[in-house]
């Protein structure tokens, strides 16, 4: 059921299926809520039926401009990253392919291109969160068709973010992506195929990003997942946090958070966000403290296999899992909310899962 595609980076353009026999040992590949998940393909070269040649493997895995889709199925993409290499390995008479997550990218450019550096400023004032990250992508891709990917920005919107990216900072466009996220909130590059069998990436931006539900009933006779743990865990718990903006001195940034009720003897803690100050400041230390100020019930699940019965769509990053229990000795009685944050494998349809609570 699983099958691997070939995709121009900049339009998501369908090229071919990579039809070349495929090599388990040594095949991985993962994705996570935080866009830095990789892959690892190896496939056999003088494979009788379909051998592939120097010309071939260009075609397939030029780096940089090709993206590759890992479907179940015709159109159920599971994962998707940017080729980076391939080796060719003579003894064995493999090739190995590695890739990395699109986010990755926003590692390579900065609020301007190179010959742009004092246009590089970059403002945002009273937007919401998803229309913050709106605006950083859109300059990610604005200064010519070369800087494309097939990316859906997501929607604008009204709000209380303000901030100014001065260009001599030169910050990269995951820096500010990532101050987004140290106010509390996910950002999601999730890869999907249109009708035209285009590979796009969908970006959601929340709290708690969500791409729909599944249902399972723990204590069922067939069930997909295994390895279920419960844990009951203190040890990130806080009473109090302060967060420091850059700089040192009396003149550093300091916002606090926490205060009475204390449901634990006192237990405070310091944690740097770099380059944020005033309200923003306040806003990321805030969602730290309300994310660590209570004991945290933790589910894990080892891994979920794919069926017929039971896609592997239900396991992709994202996706919100009912996890329902009655009766058990342990197990709290109930459904109980988590998410999947991070999901790998190789061609097996045994599909390793992290999963973190959720609504």
């Amino acid at each position: 059921m699983l099958g691997l595609w070939s995709h121009d980076a900049i339009t998501g353009n369908e090229r071919a299926q990579v039809t070349a026999k495929a090599v388990e040992q040594g095949t991985s590949w993962s994705m996570n809520i935080s866009g830095t998940g990789e892959c690892s393909f190896v496939f056999a070269v003088e494979d009788t039926e379909d051998g592939l040649t120097l010309e071939k493997i260009r075609e397939l895995f030029t780096p940089n401009s090709t993206h590759l889709s890992l479907r179940w199925g015709p159109t159920a993409v599971l994962g998707a990253w940017k080729v980076e290499d391939w080796d060719f390995g003579g003894d064995e008479s493999t090739v190995i392919v590695t890739g990395v997550e699109i986010r990755n990218e926003t590692n390579w450019r900065m609020t301007y291109g190179v010959s742009l550096f004092e246009s590089g400023t970059l403002t945002v004032t009273n937007r919401s969160h998803q229309g913050a990250v709106r605006a950083i992508l859109a300059r990610f891709m604005q200064w010519s068709p070369e800087w494309g990917y097939a990316i859906d920005l997501p929607a604008d919107g009204a709000g209380t973010f303000s901030q100014t990216w001065e260009f001599w900072k030169k910050l990269t466009i995951a820096d500010l992506l990532k101050q987004i996220e140290d106010e509390g909130y996910e950002i999601l590059f999730r890869p999907y195929l249109t009708a035209g069998r285009q590979l796009r990436f969908e970006v959601l931006v929340a709290p708690r990003v969500s791409i729909g539900t599944s249902y399972f009933h723990l204590q069922a006779a067939d069930s997909p997942l295994s390895g279920v743990r419960y844990k009951e865990s203190g040890v990130e718990q806080l009473t109090g946090g302060q967060g420091t903006g850059t700089g040192s001195g009396q003149d550093q940034p300091v916002a606090w958070a926490g205060g009475p009720p204390y449901l634990i003897p006192i237990r405070d803690a310091q944690r740097q966000f770099p380059d944020l100050e005033g309200a923003r400041l306040q806003a990321a230390t805030d969602a730290w403290f309300a994310e660590n100020r209570y004991v945290q019930t933790q589910w894990t699940v080892k891994t979920y296999t794919a069926s017929e019965e039971y896609p592997a769509s239900n396991a992709a990053v994202g996706r919100g899992w009912q996890l329902e229990s009655a009766g058990h000795r342990v197990f709290p009685n109930g459904r109980h909310g988590v998410r999947v944050i991070s999901a790998s494998g190789s061609w097996s349809n045994q599909i390793g899962v992290e999963v973190q609570r959720g609504s």
